[in-house]
């Protein structure tokens, strides 16, 4: 299995069962599993160059896979699977932008509608299985959270329109929940990770790039006037009403936007245009790699390549 496919196997099937200390086990995980395998084809960080977007492109191989992933369990009506996976995924996308900004808008904007049709889909599934709860999903608020931030960040780019639903679900469930409230599963989650974080060792810890308490205290004393400023009675929903949630747009059609999704992957290159057919670079030889090494002579035209 490769280091790529392990990290879309490992998105979208959760080790331990849902529960609170399972939940926030995975939540804190995932994520970071996903980052730290992206990180394998970021050519920067090896000194090489091999061409405008390479990295973008290989990060949204990762997104296609776990949309076909999440795509498989919605046929099948998985609704905790798919959402699980489309926790991670959107936890990836997050922190790993890049793929926005590559050179086939088209591209972008179909992916997106793809992702807008799975999670609607899900969203509203969950919720008529009644599962869309905190009981079965513990960090639902700030997973929705996430999402939200997600269709704002896609809204200045190709349109999120998805984060209409999104914020509806938010003020469904959680309209009423105080700002004090919030706070206190915010402790709460932190003790959480605290706890986790002190079962590992210094080395694991270090490479997992988990903090103790002590270290995040520390980073967020430092960031102590943007948190202050973040931390008003705003709500992530804003004024959204509970009836957003049946809002219509044709990208959350998942027969179309999956068909146009899979026509245009037909039609686009799903491996590297030069180099080896792999995105992950430690795959990569060292004379694969020599060619694209920065300062080794490299000519100035595949700069523009």
């Amino acid at each position: 299995m490769s280091s790529q496919e392990e990290v879309v196997c490992y998105a979208r099937r959760p080790h331990l069962h849902p529960g609170e200390g399972a939940d926030t086990q995975n939540r804190l995980r995932t994520p970071r599993k996903a980052r730290r395998t992206s990180s394998q084809s970021g050519s920067d960080a090896q000194g090489l160059y091999i061409y405008n977007d390479f990295y973008g492109y290989a990060i949204l191989d990762l997104v296609d896979r776990e949309l076909s992933s999440i795509h498989g369990f919605v046929v099948k009506k998985k609704w905790l699977d798919a959402w699980y996976g489309l926790t991670a995924l959107t936890h990836l996308m997050h922190t790993r932008s890049d793929w926005t900004m590559v050179d086939d808008g088209d591209r972008v904007d179909i992916t997106n509608k793809a992702y807008s049709a799975l999670l609607v889909k899900t969203l509203r599934s969950l919720d008529d299985a009644s599962q869309l709860s905190e009981e079965t999903l513990p960090d639902l608020e700030n997973t929705l959270t996430l999402m939200t931030g997600w269709a704002e960040h896609m809204d200045g780019l190709t349109g999120g329109p998805y984060g209409v639903v999104v914020k509806g679900y938010g003020k469904k469930l959680f309209g009423t929940r105080t700002t004090e409230e919030r706070k206190r599963m915010r402790e709460a989650w932190d003790r959480a990770y605290d706890d986790i974080v002190k079962t590992l060792s210094p080395e694991v810890r270090k490479k997992r790039g988990d903090m103790t308490a002590e270290e995040r205290k520390q980073a967020m004393e430092e960031d102590e006037e943007d948190e202050e400023k973040e931390d008003t009675d705003a709500v992530w929903f804003g004024d959204a009403k509970a009836s957003d949630i049946n809002a219509k747009d044709d990208s959350f059609k998942i027969t179309n936007s999956w068909k146009e999704y899979r026509e245009c992957l037909a039609n686009s290159p799903r491996v590297p245009m030069r180099g080896p057919a792999i995105w992950d670079l430690n795959k990569w030889s060292a004379k694969d790699k020599a060619q694209f090494s920065l300062g080794e002579g490299s000519d100035e035209d595949d700069m523009f390549f």
